[in-house]
């Protein structure tokens, strides 16, 4: 049994190195081209002609219907290109006319943040407009750990540099369906410790085994 609490005691010395082995490193590339999704708008203006501007919603079908133009697939399409197209179509309405398109779409901020929830937001606004909508960090938030998720990448963000040097994430561009999470300081990954822990039994009993033998 000397044995055995042995090799559980080595194992759990290494935990914290296996837990740190776990932390994301590196930060990947994210693509900054804003594609839209179901159940994103688009915020259209048309001047001098105003009856063809509002907030149109993208549809199940990827699909956003609009005054004159009817149906365009606005889903998964680059906001340039669609745009550039919705731009050519109301210049066939309207003489000359001056369009804006704002794509409006759905971000979520959750853990250490005062009102963690989903939230409207534009290619305008970056890391710290979205924070703000959040109602902003919390006094338990680790704000060197900061993880943005998107598209099954995950990056992770130092806001307390960018804070403190006054640069770094306010260029962060947002897009649809990205996910920001605020860790709490000190915070541990439970998945990680339950697998450890897991494979510290498996070890146990295999070692009490060759004890026996």
């Amino acid at each position: 049994m000397r044995r055995v609490a042995g090799v559980l005691i080595a194992a759990l010395l290494m935990l914290p190195g296996l837990i740190e082995a776990q932390a994301p490193t590196g930060q990947p590339s994210l693509s900054t081209e804003v594609i839209l999704r179901p159940g994103d708008a688009l915020l259209i203006t048309v001047w001098p002609n105003t009856d063809l501007g509002g907030q149109f919603p993208i549809e199940e079908t990827g699909m956003v219907y609009l005054p004159y133009l009817g149906s365009v697939r606005a889903a998964g399409v680059p906001i340039q290109d669609l745009r550039d197209r919705l731009r050519e179509g109301y210049a066939t309405a309207v003489q000359n006319p001056v369009v804006t398109v704002t794509p409006l779409f759905q971000v979520s901020i959750l853990g250490e943040v005062r009102v963690p929830g989903n939230y409207t937001a534009s290619p305008t606004n970056n890391f710290f407009d979205v924070l703000g909508m959040a109602g902003g960090f919390t006094a338990a938030s680790d704000l060197e750990k900061v993880r943005l998720v998107r598209a099954g990448q995950v990056v992770e963000l130092d806001a307390l540099r960018a804070i403190e040097t006054g640069s770094g994430l306010e260029g962060l561009t947002l897009n649809s369906g990205d996910q920001l999470i605020v860790p709490a300081r000190g915070g541990i990954n439970w998945r990680t410790v339950l697998t450890v822990f897991q494979s510290l039994l498996t070890l146990g009993l295999l070692a009490e085994r060759l004890v026996r033998n």
